[in-house]
């Protein structure tokens, strides 16, 4: 079981693409724009995506800086501090990557009033998100003896992961010079996932046990996973089986020249992973295992090494999880933009933007602030500041359109450069072709 994640685990970075970038939204890129907003439309009659490098958007974001993580030792070496680890960690931080990858995208106008523009597209995505709590990590590393006669229950560590491949089919209207509507139907078909459906422990050593102190350890856990079978003979596999749909809805309102609102909602929908390439790993309810603890022998360590392996066997056999199979569905995370925008002139811009995400039972909130510069017409300069969830970030990038094509760059943390006080990282690049 554990080198089936371990190579799932390498195949996810493979596939990482991202949730576009939010400097970008309110740029005049309409593969930007159209990302996020469904409404968005385009001033060319047609559009076509450069294969697989017409978006392309890598982002990870971690819930500890290095310098909260290492100490530097008198001998300039890096030892892990977990005092600070464990003071700086919040019960629902974890590891975040939440990815897009756009293999192909063509759209045209399709009516003489050129209102209606239609377009298809394919996309693989992929989704890494993992939790875990600080006071797990102190139990951990301060051994039991430090919480003697304390419930010590952990239940909110969680993780999910899933690759899959959405085909989508979309229409954007020009109702007239206020409004544009915009829908998106994707056809998706999922590769590979893993999340806990469960995951509880709970451990209390007795201190008035005697002669040693007994340490009562509980367990209920759920573990869903489908696609195991790209690794291992021993599991089917048919991709095609997995299957599932989503929509995206959005809307742009231009009340004058200068003002624009916009809404988005997006990746409404779920994917039904087929029995045939599932496997499931359960305790099948709580179980419970007691370490009365070690004697002291005259046999010496031989005697101590037999007694431990006792217990990790007798532990292994308790704890072991058993194997199952079953259809199940995880719905997507659904994420909604809303977005202002006043244009000072015809070079300067400022924009605001709101992005939530569903992330496990909570949501991800970003606040943006934003800058455009139009400096000539085929070059456009952005510049955002924004809070993710009380993290800040300074971004850049720009959007280039010299005659026929589109390219544009964006980074959402120019201060990567201090590697050992980031916290996250993101960046976008994409070339497109337009006609008329």
């Amino acid at each position: 079981m554990k080198k089936y994640i371990f190579k799932l685990f390498l195949l996810i970075p493979l596939l990482i693409n991202a949730q576009n970038i939010h400097t970008g939204y309110h740029s005049n890129s309409f593969i930007l724009q159209s990302v996020s907003n469904p409404a968005a439309f385009p001033t060319s009659n047609t559009i076509v995506g450069f294969p697989v490098l017409s978006n392309l958007n890598y982002s990870i974001q971690w819930p500890l800086r290095f310098n909260d993580m290492f100490d530097i030792g008198e001998d300039d070496s890096l030892r892990l501090n977990f005092p600070s680890i464990v003071s700086n960690m919040q019960d629902k931080d974890g590891l975040y990557i939440n990815t897009r990858h756009q293999l192909f995208h063509f759209g045209m106008k399709v009516d003489n009033d050129k209102k209606w523009f239609v377009y298809l597209g394919d996309e693989l995505i992929s989704n890494f998100d993992f939790r875990f709590s600080s006071g797990l990590l102190d139990y951990l590393t301060r051994g039991n003896a430090f919480f003697l006669n304390q419930q010590m229950d952990f239940s909110s560590e969680q993780f999910q992961a899933s690759v899959y491949n959405s085909f989508y089919l979309g229409a954007t209207y020009n109702l007239n010079d206020k409004w544009n509507l915009g829908a998106r139907l994707k056809f998706l078909k999922g590769i590979a996932n893993i999340h806990t459906e469960k995951f509880h422990a709970s451990f209390f050593t007795d201190e008035s046990s005697s002669p040693m102190y007994k340490t009562i350890m509980k367990a209920d856990i759920h573990l869903k996973t489908s696609g195991l079978g790209m690794v291992t003979d021993s599991i089917e596999f048919d991709p095609m089986l997995n299957s599932g749909f989503a929509f995206d809805i959005g809307a742009i309102y231009c009340p004058n020249d200068e003002m624009e609102f916009s809404f988005a909602l997006n990746d409404i929908g779920s994917i039904n992973w087929n029995d045939e390439n599932n496997q499931f790993y359960t305790t099948d309810g709580e179980v419970e295992y007691t370490i009365e603890g070690l004697n002291q022998t005259s046999s010496g360590a031989e005697d101590l090494e037999n007694q431990i392996e006792e217990i990790t066997d007798s532990l292994s056999e308790t704890m072991e999880l058993t194997t199952s199979s079953s259809a199940y569905t995880t719905k997507l995370g659904s994420n909604l933009f809303l977005g202002a925008k006043y244009r000072v002139n015809e070079m300067h811009s400022f924009s605001l933007l709101f992005h939530s995400r569903k992330q496990f039972d909570n949501r991800y909130n970003v606040y943006n602030l934003a800058y455009q510069l139009q400096l000539i017409k085929s070059f456009q300069w952005l510049a955002s500041y924004q809070n993710m969830n009380g993290i800040s970030n300074i971004g850049s990038g720009f959007v280039w359109s010299p005659k026929l094509m589109e390219m544009h760059l964006m980074i959402d943390n120019i201060f990567i450069s201090d590697v050992f006080d980031t916290k996250n990282f993101a960046i976008q690049i994409g070339f497109i072709f337009k006609f008329g």
